[in-house]
């Protein structure tokens, strides 16, 4: 007797040009899905590009910057949409394509085999709509504000419409397909191709192999988005070991990975909104803080004390003052934490309780009893003050530091210059230092415009 593995007697064997034939059909079958699909997004491609943008819109809107995507030329438009369509496409007509792979593929299986199959379809596509909505929800986010914030200030991004969809989509895609990866382990030993030993020996390879993975599936070259991507794909590698032998090891394995990605990820979102750096305590007339609070009125903030967090963009006005208070040491206690007063027409970013960058207009520090030493970053230069008093201008390219009560320092590129009470320190380009003997008449007021002492 033959005990020869066979196929089962009901099957049909094909022939090589029959096989080729259903290839071909299979194939038509997902390409005529696929611009059907490409039509019906092309009909809703400013929808669809609202959908996509949202990330893009959120962060840049958090920095107080334009969110407008832009095109280098007549024709890009045209190309980015074509791209943006067939993305989306291919979302929409993927349970239609993984149907039609598997109608090829179930005439050279075994009964067993189809069986496993089956049950893997359903979850497939599941997987891939967990992938994507990863990459849309936590890793774009993440990113676009891990690498609009490493800019710094003065500097303004030109993002394309043909890069941001790139980004979006490629990302979204790859993670969407990524995410098979412990259905497709499980398949594998379900058919007999590999073991779990197998996958155990090979965990090195696989951490190499994730970066590597990374490394071509995310358009950009940063080591953050890469990481970001990497992780993921090594916490799926140990899911698929747990699903195919699932042991207390196994469990070990992949629930301390899981866990270190969430703890990073959750690292990462609490540096980039959290905890609160200090509160606008009054304003005068209308002032914009990004991101948008609870407290905002329309254009304008309430006169009450309202928190902001790393980040935050504060604009003002003409006509327009603000007192801020940053808390000295992580936390707000009176008599202990710097206070700055915002002039008119001034728009500062503020990423921290020891630093703060002034894009343009005036400021006044003042620095309050055992609060340590603050930094004002400009286009120019950075101040650094201990205690005291500090006035400082930026308009145009000029910087104007004058100290009124109290040293400060100021680095210009390598070069120092200290700035005593009652002098003042002009940097502009080309020029000189200048020593003035008088304040500025705007300081008197300031305190009983505000109500600040």
């Amino acid at each position: 007797m033959d005990n020869t593995p066979h196929r089962e007697s009901e099957e049909k064997r094909l022939s090589l040009g029959e096989h080729l034939e259903e290839l071909r059909l299979r194939i038509i079958i997902c390409v005529i899905s696929l611009i059907v699909c490409f039509f019906l997004c092309w009909a809703f491609k400013s929808q669809i590009l609202w959908v996509a943008k949202r990330p893009h819109s959120l962060t840049m809107e958090s920095m107080g910057l334009s969110a407008t995507l832009k095109v280098l030329s007549y024709q890009e438009g045209f190309f980015a949409y074509i791209k943006l369509c067939l993305i989306s496409a291919f979302f929409l007509s993927y349970p239609m394509v993984l149907y039609q792979a598997w109608r090829f593929v179930s005439v050279g299986l075994y009964r067993h085999e189809r069986h496993y199959v089956k049950m893997f379809l359903p979850f497939s596509v599941v997987g891939f709509l967990l992938g994507g909505l990863f990459g849309y929800f936590v890793l774009i986010p993440l990113a676009l504000q891990f690498l609009i914030r490493i800019l710094g200030p003065g500097i303004e991004p030109i993002i394309t419409m043909s890069q941001y969809i790139s980004l979006v989509f490629l990302l979204t895609l790859a993670l969407g397909l990524v995410f098979q990866l412990p259905l497709v382990m499980l398949l594998l030993n379900k058919v007999g191709v590999f073991t779990a030993e197998n996958y155990i020996q090979w965990r090195k390879l696989a951490i190499l192999g994730a970066f590597i993975l990374a490394a071509m599936i995310t358009p950009t070259a940063d080591p953050f988005t890469q990481t970001g991507t990497a992780l993921p794909v090594m916490a799926l590698y140990e899911v698929g070991i747990l699903l195919v032998r699932p042991t207390r090891g196994a469990f070990l394995y992949a629930g301390g990975l899981v866990g270190v990605v969430s703890l990073l990820t959750l690292g990462v979102y609490a540096y980039l909104t959290l905890p609160a750096v200090g509160e606008v305590q009054r304003v005068v007339g209308t002032v914009e803080i990004f991101p948008k609070v609870k407290d905002n009125v329309g254009a304008g903030l309430k006169p009450a004390p309202t928190k902001f967090y790393r980040g935050t963009t504060l604009r003002t006005g003409r006509g327009s003052k603000a007192q801020l208070f940053l808390a000295g040491g992580g936390y707000i206690r009176k008599g202990h934490g710097i206070r700055l007063y915002v002039n008119e027409s001034s728009r500062l970013v503020l990423p921290g309780q020891r630093r703060v960058e002034l894009l343009e207009g005036e400021l006044l520090v003042a620095i309050e009893k055992d609060s340590g030493s603050f930094n004002v970053n400009t286009p120019s230069c950075v101040v650094n003050l201990e205690n005291g008093e500090i006035d400082i201008k930026v308009f145009g390219d000029t910087v104007t530091v004058t100290s009124i009560k109290g040293s400060a320092v100021v680095a210009v590129g390598e070069e120092k210059k200290e700035v005593h009470p009652g002098h003042q320190l002009r940097i502009s380009p080309g020029g000189e230092a200048v020593d003035a003997e008088k304040m500025i008449e705007w300081i008197k007021g300031l305190g009983k415009d505000l109500g600040g002492e």
